[in-house]
């Protein structure tokens, strides 16, 4: 099978994800049960320190957003300290961080004294037994009631919702009707096949395109344009004004107009999520590189930048899970 990769336009800025750390207390069938790689040793991990060396070269080199993630990044207990950092290295750039919820209640006000300005909490259902048979031990009404909280306190607060077929998909108008009860935005997301979990996701995949329909059985569904050209998400406005995106990674790449790099909790820079590897921004880091290296590292990976999703370029997969890479 090929390996020919596609080569794109370099974007005006970039969006880096940034993977603090692989573990997560939930067991997602599409995430955890499919880990193909070790978790990276505490040791190995980037510090908050460590984030506040590379923060200003990131910016130098024409990162303008920044978004945490995991495994479910606030197991780490320095998350506000990483926040910060990159706050004071890159002023005016977009922070925001992912996470499943459980844990945001106590930390809501550090992490938002320290710069951070948009949340996004990952939910696949609103019913309290299918959260936990999807999700794992845990409490959504708890996790519903602070993300409705954190509206007053971030810029922008989103949740994200896994749509799986036979397991939640009857849920989609429950999301749009909480969506327009809270004024919380949706995305709706396309199970990503990433060759790990592969007998699950062929089980349970619903595409982007059966979403619209399924919504559009009850209400006129709008198309929108993207707000960005490298968004993820394209957007639909239901006939009642009530926004949601559709991120359909897998069977609609959006590999053209992507602007994103990635950084495992490791230190590894990749310019797309199907790539294995990576350039080793955090090892030369801790072994003693200067900014000047460091930055020219950072411009090679993205001169380097290309797509590897194999519906675009009949590359032949590398397993992976989004635990190992960073959702």
């Amino acid at each position: 099978m090929s390996t020919v990769s596609l080569q794109h336009p370099r974007p005006a800025g970039y969006t880096l994800r940034v993977s603090l750390l692989e573990q997560c207390q939930y067991d997602c069938p599409y995430c955890l049960p499919g880990s193909v790689s070790r978790y990276t040793p505490n040791q190995e991990r980037l510090s908050s320190s460590e984030y506040a060396r590379l923060a200003p070269l990131l910016l130098r080199a024409g990162v303008n957003r920044v978004r945490l993630t995991g495994g479910e990044p606030l197991l780490r207990t320095d998350v506000p300290r990483v926040v910060a950092a990159f706050r004071a290295g890159m002023p005016g750039v977009s922070l925001a961080l992912t996470t499943n919820g459980q844990k945001l209640r106590p930390v809501i006000e550090a992490l938002r004294e320290a710069g951070l300005d948009d949340i996004t909490v990952h939910v696949d259902s609103l019913k309290p037994e299918r959260y936990r048979d999807l999700m794992g031990e845990g409490d959504v009404d708890d996790v519903l009631d602070t993300v409705v909280n954190a509206r007053g306190v971030f810029n922008h607060v989103k949740m994200n919702m896994v749509v799986q077929r036979g397991k939640n998909d009857d849920e989609l108008h429950d999301f749009l009707a909480f969506s327009a009860r809270h004024h919380i935005e949706v995305r709706f997301i396309e199970l990503m096949n990433t060759g790990s979990a592969v007998d699950y996701t062929r089980s349970v995949f619903f595409t982007g395109k059966q979403m619209v329909e399924r919504i559009g059985q009850h209400t006129l569904v709008t198309r929108l344009p993207r707000r960005n050209p490298s968004d993820p998400a394209a957007l639909y406005r239901t006939a009642d004004g009530v926004t949601f995106g559709i991120i359909a990674s897998d069977t609609e790449p959006f590999c053209t107009d992507c602007n994103r790099l990635r950084l495992t909790a490791k230190g590894l820079l990749r310019g797309c999520l199907y790539q294995s590897g990576g350039a080793p921004l955090g090892p030369a880091l801790k072994a003693g590189a200067t900014d000047a290296e460091l930055l020219s590292m950072l411009r090679v990976a993205q001169s380097q930048k290309r797509s590897f999703h194999p519906l675009m370029t009949q590359a032949e997969r590398v397993p992976f899970s989004m635990a190992d890479a960073g959702g």
